[in-house]
């Protein structure tokens, strides 16, 4: 953990390091060892001075030589459905460069009268889908909803779902996962 990050934020919040001790209720000496890389926080201190500081505890654990991860068209990762629908995935799969990604988004086309799955989906994520081209029913246990183009749905946790494609023209669905469960 590089402490110049968390020096870089207490400046930035225009705090002294006696403001920021009595924030977090660590001493001056304590927060000054860790700016200057003298001591290696634990991960409970890292927690209540990332809250102090309002960031993310991942900010302080990724590693400066990071780099963003670009994935080309070319390069992206495409399976089918049991239904046959093509999922293709938009941002990395599994951990690159040691980073775990948060979030997933990937784009499934739909032919006409098809189906994404046979059965209703439940997945352990929270799920977006908009949609790029067509029209889109998605189906609940007990009810359905028809979104067009521009459109789009927020699917909570756990909620049985699955999409159809119910007209003659090709679909095309964008959607964003919480940290999906791939395995």
């Amino acid at each position: 953990m590089d402490g110049n990050k968390i020096r870089q934020l207490r400046q930035e919040k225009k705090l002294t390091i006696e403001e920021f001790a009595e924030i977090t209720g660590f001493t001056s000496s304590y927060i000054s060892q860790l700016e200057r890389n003298k001591l290696e926080p634990s991960l409970t201190a890292l927690t209540k001075i990332s809250k102090a500081l309002d960031v993310s505890l991942y900010y302080f654990l990724e590693e400066e030589n990071s780099k963003p991860i670009i994935i080309k068209k070319s390069e992206r990762k495409t399976v089918s459905s049991e239904n046959k629908a093509d999922i293709s995935f938009l941002t990395h799969v599994g951990e690159v460069y040691g980073i775990k990604p948060e979030f997933y988004v990937y784009e499934i086309v739909l032919e006409p009268n098809q189906w994404d799955s046979k059965t209703l989906n439940v997945l352990n994520c929270h799920k977006c889908i908009i949609v790029k081209k067509g029209t889109l029913l998605v189906e609940f246990n007990n009810s359905n909803e028809v979104l067009q183009t521009g459109d789009s749905i927020y699917i909570d946790c756990n909620l049985p779902h699955r999409c159809y494609n119910p007209t003659s023209s090709e679909l095309e669905i964008l959607c964003i996962t919480s940290d999906l469960d791939l395995s």
